[in-house]
């Protein structure tokens, strides 16, 4: 992070199973990208995930992706 120049914007986008998504730790370290270093965080999706779970923490579709980055990129020109 240290080579990063934090006057572009910073995006991330989390994929992991529904318990991990929704633990205490992970839920700190979104809010320390967000509130510390001003990370934009693409939501998870709901879906079956690849351990045949049901739930939230999916990546995001890349066309989901793509629209959220063009979106902030496009309000900065």
């Amino acid at each position: 992070m240290r080579a990063w120049d934090f006057n572009r914007p910073r995006f991330f986008a989390l994929a992991m199973n529904t318990l991990m998504y929704e633990h205490f730790l992970t839920k700190e370290q979104k809010r320390i990208l967000i509130d510390k270093f001003g990370f934009i965080e693409i939501p998870t999706q709901v879906k079956k995930l690849m351990c045949g779970d049901y739930g939230d923490g999916a990546l995001a579709a890349p066309k989901y992706i793509y629209e959220i980055v063009d979106n902030h990129l496009n309000k900065l020109i």
